[in-house]
């Protein structure tokens, strides 16, 4: 099994694992635009992040989620909490992260600490909470054993402005990728696309994402375009076609969620 199956496996045996907790975690990360659009040729990942909702604070989730894990052979890092999986035939242990968003109970903090568990408290990461549903993944387990699962995944118009942040604060170019990869495969419509995204980026962390997201794919050669196109061309794909594809999409959603706002205003002033 190689490393990016072993993490899809993982993926599935936590999420099996963790069921009782499903209305407090959000699968967020690398494999949402494999979920979300599956044999489309997204490239996967090779590690497992799990948003733990608010809605467990306060509660013993976190440490009953640490003896269920521990028990079915995870190993615990701290800070930030970490888990491994060692699959057999893998070169590598499977990484699996639960984060947080920055926000509980109205109180920001860069980590959540709640009995042995202390959570690392992402920017943006408060989106996937806000939008997200629920959907069904198949596939074989680590020990081979074949699942079928229900999970809660953050919806494309939140993840795209989730990997905004993390595209301006870290040099990481599958983030980039990952958009690029959503923007090409959303349906209906990139118009559809803005007409979900254009009220969330009025304000707030919404329209702080998307600040970031007009400037990294501003130009054919700006960091957006120009870093997923290196993971396109891994997948086999032309270079120069999928730089402009990345490019082109971004300009079409900023262009339609603009001509939104235009015909918004519109109404306003008749």
């Amino acid at each position: 099994m190689d490393q990016q199956d072993a993490a899809r496996a993982v993926l599935i045996e936590v999420i099996t694992i963790l069921e009782t907790f499903k209305d407090d975690l959000v699968i967020v990360g690398g494999w949402v635009p494999e979920l979300l659009y599956p044999g489309k040729g997204h490239v996967g990942s090779l590690d497992v992040d799990l948003a733990v909702g608010p809605g467990a604070v306060g509660e013993n989730v976190y440490s009953t989620i640490l003896a269920r894990l521990t028990e079915w052979n995870y190993s615990h890092e701290t800070g930030p909490t970490r888990f491994y999986r060692t699959v057999p035939n893998t070169a590598e242990p499977i990484k699996v992260d639960l984060i947080s968003g920055e926000y509980v109970n109205d109180h920001k903090d860069a980590s959540i600490q709640v009995n042995e568990l202390r959570l690392n408290a992402l920017h943006g990461i408060d989106l996937a909470f806000e939008s997200c549903e629920a959907i069904t993944i198949e596939g074989n387990m680590p020990d081979g054993t074949h699942n079928t699962v229900r999970a809660r995944i953050v919806r494309p118009e939140a993840f795209i402005l989730i990997k905004a942040f993390a595209l301006n604060e870290r040099m990481k170019v599958k983030d980039a990728y990952d958009i690029a990869f959503v923007l090409n495969n959303y349906e209906p419509s990139i118009a559809a696309l803005a007409a979900n995204l254009a009220p969330r980026v009025k304000s707030g962390l919404g329209a702080e994402a998307y600040q970031i997201l007009t400037e990294k794919f501003a130009t054919l050669e700006s960091v957006g375009p120009s870093w997923a196109v290196q993971i396109a061309e891994e997948s086999g794909l032309d270079r120069e076609q999928a730089q402009q594809a990345a490019f082109q999409d971004a300009k079409d959603l900023f262009d339609e969620i603009s001509r939104l706002d235009d015909v918004k205003n519109d109404k306003r002033n008749t």
